[in-house]
């Protein structure tokens, strides 16, 4: 209770006996009688007990005395119907616990900035329009010399800096571990305004001379669980793909980069970066490598910055044409080189390589959980309406004696808030767990880096509030029906035991069950789309047998070798994985395969025919030693594999000979034969196709299973190689043949380090991620649909069946068989769920249609999908019925007779 002044109910008490006393006394003095007397003072003085009531709430806040009464209320109601107030807290603290998780996950995906200082005023530089040259990576690239040029002549941004992600050997007490780093410009730290946790971070010293700053910088996480940490690490040596490197800091807690699905574990100076990486791109102005960010000064927009910066970048493209070295190109693309522009896109965010990927598949979990929701919002309704109606005499007796409407909608509003507070608070229990399941997914679909995501499934206060939010939502809408269903009971019909009025809410009842069912269905149609697709994907598969394949990658660039000498140490490893007995054969590939990435270019083809170049396609390239194909069990169909003619001993590029796909053939050379023709790598006036087509290989997918790709492949021992991907056909246990091509590995050199040894199959499985997680998501979600259904329908039939027991037992007593009484039961369950299908078959189409580029080999009204969902919760609802019509069959007509 909480009082206003400190004056107790005896003290005022006190006070108005005095006060009747005193009249009392005068009377008295006047010649009345004692008795008439005091009579006569309590007239004179009013009711009394009126006057302490209004002295009681005067001096107390009485809405606040009326809400703890409620709540005590509501606690009352709540222990006296335990099964009912369980499932309710369950339904809830599921439909608020998963959309919890899934908003957790969706706003670090695709909503929250970066940790960093003020990461609104972040942009990132993009080059729009036609660039002459190469690049690696994806995103927005900028080419090194554009940035350098950039920093030192533009007047637009406060400062710039740029990254670039690595993998790289990080050797520590001889133990080598492979790890994802992040090579940066000296500005990246002091721009982003990140301090170091220990040491110092880089600047500009640090961004000087190429080769001569051999530091680096760890994350915090990567410290504190790799080195346990030890603040002694730092002026230690580590070797960085063999090379020694000294660590200088470690950055502030809680900063992962700007790629939150790649968070480095170490920094590198961009100095470092042909050094230790060996890219060699420093000083390449037609390759492109960089994610190039800026800060704005205060009060700039980025449109206006964006203005500003287009003279200069005009000017860069003009004297880019005129230097030395600017390769020859047509007039068309000269001059759609001259008109890119430099564009700023928001940094707020970073970029992330899987953003665009996780897109769709996070927003489409976000709708499912919603529909969740709303179906645990109905079967609270519906549990809460009856309830309602359970004490419906009760309420009725309360209006009669003088409580208000909103005295009742109140009282059913603050139990309804009640329950969803503790659904809500066992919500937000239940999230990190389904979140971190959710996690599994995304690191896994990581691959093929080492899967770092810096992803949390912990609950800051953003979601925190989203859950309170959420609750408040879910006590309106879960507490709106029984309130005014309460607020309407007419008090003369509820006291009526043989009224009509016992059987009112009933209606409304079973139009949420019908809602319940409509989502249900939507569900489950939804879930089996999915698992359709996935299955489809999974029997479609490469185009080759991924039974008893292994596949393993060795990078001796990154173990200290340099780039010239990896190719003999490649050629080792592979002749030691040859001569093991389980192995059948073996090939290496220079990307791996089922990655969803690699090596992409135009070419120009050219044929007996005619010479086509391919304007509008980068097709996917790859180069392999002979035996690749055969290990993959993918046939040469024309031609001949690689063999000793297509090796090349000396350093650099010469590629001669290349083999193409059947698909290939299908688009670039349709007529004629492909076995001869002559390719070239690129599409400008001055390429000469010098590449020979030695051989066409059965088409099999790679980069995805949705579609066949042409594709091309060179000799891997015909260009300069630097890491190698084997893949080996065994004849035994792939557990026993992996320990053997380790120790083949070891027997080469104990130095190299070998990575992603893992089976084809669960390489597929990497591809088919997203796919997988939409799948076993969707499904969960509709099962939990399907059973918060079968709890309304059964809720709702035990009612009906109890309103109707007069009704059965007039029927029995005539002569009715006793399943008759069952059977109106059942028909009743099968005409609601009957309603439901009719709604949820055009919300289905409508939905399908949004998940549509999702779907493979199914289409989104697919009728043997939603003939199966249909028949899944028809047995839902026969299970339902079961024991409501099993109760109608044992009704005794006398005893139903006899109830008045």
């Amino acid at each position: 209770m909480a009082w206003k002044r400190n004056r107790s109910p005896e003290d005022f008490n006190e006070e108005i006996q005095a006060h009747l006393q005193l009249e009392a006394d005068r009377l008295i003095e006047e010649g009345m009688e004692r008795d008439k007397a005091m009579a006569a003072a309590r007239r004179a003085f009013g009711n009394v007990t009126s006057t302490e009531e209004r002295f009681y709430e005067s001096s107390r806040w009485i809405w606040l005395d009326h809400l703890f009464g409620d709540i005590r209320y509501a606690l009352r109601q709540m222990k006296r119907m335990p099964l009912s107030t369980g499932t309710i807290v369950l339904s809830l603290a599921v439909g608020i616990g998963v959309n919890t998780a899934i908003f957790s996950l969706a706003d670090q995906i695709l909503v929250r900035a970066l940790p960093v200082h003020d990461p609104g005023q972040l942009v990132q530089l993009h080059w729009n329009g036609r660039f002459i040259g190469g690049g690696l990576g994806v995103g927005s690239l900028i080419p090194h010399p554009l940035y350098r040029e950039l920093r030192e002549e533009q007047e637009v941004f406060v400062d710039l800096f740029a990254r670039s992600p690595a993998e790289v050997t990080l050797s520590i007490d001889a133990v080598s571990e492979r790890v994802n780093a992040e090579v940066v410009t000296g500005s990246y730290f002091p721009t982003l305004g990140i301090r170091p946790a220990v040491g110092r971070l880089f600047n500009d010293q640090d961004n000087l001379v190429p080769d001569t700053h051999p530091v680096m910088v760890l994350s915090y996480d990567y410290w504190r669980g790799r080195f346990g940490a030890d603040s002694t690490l730092i002026g230690r040596q580590l070797r960085m793909n063999g090379y020694p490197m000294t660590v200088v800091g470690v950055a502030q807690p809680g900063f992962h980069g700007t790629d939150w699905s790649r968070a480095p574990a170490i920094w590198v100076p961009m100095m470092m970066n042909d050094r230790v990486i060996g890219r060699g791109r420093l000083n390449e102005r037609r390759e492109r490598f960089l994610h190039v960010y800026a800060r704005l000064p205060e009060g700039v927009s980025r449109k206006r910055a964006e203005t500003q910066l287009q003279p200069w970048f005009r000017n860069y493209l003009h004297a880019d044409t005129e230097r030395e070295g600017w390769p020859g190109v047509n007039e068309q693309r000269m001059q759609e080189y001259l008109a890119s522009t430099l564009d700023l896109l928001s940094g707020r965010q970073g970029q992330s390589q899987m953003q665009s990927r996780f897109q769709q598949p996070v927003l489409i979990l976000v709708a499912a959980t919603t529909l969740l929701l709303l179906l645990a919002c109905l079967n609270v309704a519906n549990l809460s309406l009856a309830r309602t109606l359970a004490r419906r005499r009760a309420i009725a007796l309360r209006t009669a004696l003088g409580a208000s409407r909103a005295r009742i909608v109140k009282e059913q509003l603050i139990e309804s808030g009640l329950l969803a507070g503790a659904g809500g608070i066992a919500g937000v229990l239940l999230a990190p767990p389904v979140a971190r399941s959710v996690l599994s997914y995304l690191r896994t679909a990581s691959a093929p880096w080492t899967g770092d995501v810096s992803l949390s499934a912990n609950l800051d206060m953003r979601v925190l509030v989203f859950a309170l939010g959420i609750t408040v939502l879910v006590t309106l809408l879960s507490g709106a029906t029984p309130a005014f269903f309460a607020a309407s009971v007419r008090p003369v019909t509820a006291l009526k035991a043989q009224s009509s009025g016992i059987a009112g809410g009933l209606g409304l009842r079973k139009t949420l069950v019908v809602g319940q069912f409509a989502l249900a269905l939507i569900l489950l149609i939804g879930a089996g789309l999915f698992a359709r697709t996935l299955g489809t994907l999974r029997a479609l598969g490469p185009g080759f047998s991924t039974t008893n394949l292994l596949m393993f990658q060795v990078t001796p660039v990154n173990d200290g070798y340099e780039l010239g000498a990896s190719k003999p140490v490649l050629r080792s490893v592979l002749t030691e994985v040859q001569a093991l007995p389980d192995v059948e054969q073996v090939g290496v590939g220079l990307w791996e395969l089922l990655s969803g990435g690699g090596w992409g270019n135009p070419v120009t083809v050219e044929s007996s025919q005619r010479v086509v170049s391919n304007e509008n396609e980068s097709i996917p390239m790859n180069a392999v030693t002979a035996g690749f194909f055969a290990a993959l069990g993918t046939p040469i169909t024309l031609g001949r594999d690689f063999d000793a003619r297509d090796i090349r001993n000396e350093p650099g590029w010469g590629l001669r000979s290349a083999i193409v796909s059947e698909e290939f053939v299908r688009r670039y050379i349709p007529v004629g034969n492909p076995v001869g023709a002559r390719v070239a790598i690129g599409r400008d006036p001055n390429v000469v196709p010098s590449i020979e087509i030695v051989g066409v290989v059965k088409s099999f997918r790679d980069h995805g299973l949705r579609e066949l790709e042409p594709q091309i492949f060179f000799s891997l021992w015909e260009r300069s190689v630097g890491t190698g991907t084997f893949y080996v056909r065994t004849r035994s246990s792939l557990a026993a043949t992996a320990r053997a091509i380790r120790a083949a590995v070891n027997r080469v050199d104990p130095v190299l380090v070998l990575t992603s040894l893992r089976t084809l199959e669960d390489q597929l499985d990497r591809l088919l991620v997203y796919e997988r997680m939409l799948a076993m998501l969707a499904g969960a979600f509709a099962v939990i649909a399907t059973l918060l259904a079968m709890i309304g329908l059964y809720g709702v039939l035990t009612f009906s069946a109890a309103c109707r027991t007069k009704e059965m037992g007039i029927r029995l007593a005539l002569g009715a068989p006793r399943w008759s009484a069952g059977g109106l039961i059942v028909r009743e369950a099968a005409a609601l769920g009957a309603t439901g299908l009719t709604i949820a078959l055009p919300a289905s189409w409508a939905l399908g249609r949004l998940i549509e580029n999702r779907l493979f080999g199914v289409r989104p009204m697919d009728w043997m999908t939603v003939a199966g969902a249909a028949m899944v919760l028809a047995l839902a609802w026969l299970v339902a019925s079961a024991v409501p019509a099993r109760k109608a069959e044992t009704v005794n007509p006398l005893d139903a007779l006899r109830t008045d």
